[in-house]
């Protein structure tokens, strides 16, 4: 009886959620975004004062999510997450709300998206406010948005496998995110997403919800410094390499659990 009813109780709370989610990135964008535009003239202090918002909002969500017992958080190393800026911060992507917790996690945050996300109802303002990076610019675009983004003190996002995996299936990372990191000579921070029982993965609709309660593992782990990686004759090369490093390292994160 009490398992029904808690997930009776977690069902309507995951679409209270949803609903909340959407609803209040469309009121942000019709009306706090345009107001901080209003009051402030200065495009990066704008950028960089609506990013603050939504940062807080993010945490504010997911301190509802904890509340209303649809997930649980535990993080581990969050002074190393929130000790400096300027990194890559790389992580794997099992669910919907991995970025969602880790913008809630890092106060300057940074992160490319779909470019159909900016044609989106609801959130299609909210990240054309906050001035994220379209994945469809030009390669030499998105570097250079890329590195101005970390040079200015963000961590930028990014995802290794370009989607959300699926449970059960190895990883697979894709080259994009070694590119950028070895152009830019970045500083890497590594974040492992651990989620048991996985909910809102890859084709997952927002009711088909796990029996119990989601555990999310926040694992801040090793830092690398991209340029340690140069040392090959051809940056293909160092791109490959990194990509297998990186897929072995949260591999053998997720398998240790």
């Amino acid at each position: 009886m009490f398992n029904s009813v808690n997930y009776i109780w977690r069902l309507a709370g995951t679409g209270f959620a949803f609903a909340t989610f959407f609803g209040g990135g469309l009121l942000l964008a019709v009306s706090v975004f345009p107001l901080i535009a209003l009051l402030e003239r200065d495009a990066v202090r704008r950028v960089r004062a609506t990013q603050a918002i939504i940062h807080w909002t993010f945490r504010f969500f997911v301190g509802m999510l904890e509340w209303l017992g649809i997930i649980k958080l535990e993080v581990h190393g969050r002074e190393a997450l929130q000790s400096s800026s300027g990194r890559l911060i790389i992580a794997n992507h099992p669910t919907l709300l991995d970025v969602v917790i880790l913008m809630s996690l890092i106060r300057h945050a940074q992160c490319i998206v779909k470019a159909e996300l900016w044609r989106n109802r609801y959130l299609g303002g909210v990240v054309r406010w906050a001035g994220y990076i379209r994945n469809d610019l030009e390669p030499e675009a998105l570097l250079d948005s890329c590195r101005t983004a970390m040079a200015d003190g963000k961590d930028l996002i990014i995802f290794p496998e370009g989607t959300r995996s699926r449970p059960g299936e190895s990883l697979q990372f894709r080259r994009g995110f070694a590119n950028i990191a070895l152009l830019a000579e970045a500083q890497i921070q590594l974040v492992t997403i651990d989620c048991r029982p996985v909910m809102l993965s890859k084709g997952d609709p927002w009711w088909k919800i796990p029996a119990s309660r989601s555990h999310f593992r926040i694992l801040v782990g090793d830092r690398l410094d991209a340029a340690d990686t140069l040392g090959y004759q051809y940056r293909s090369l160092a791109a490959r390499h990194l990509v297998r490093r990186l897929q072995s390292y949260f591999t053998e994160q997720l398998r240790l659990g």
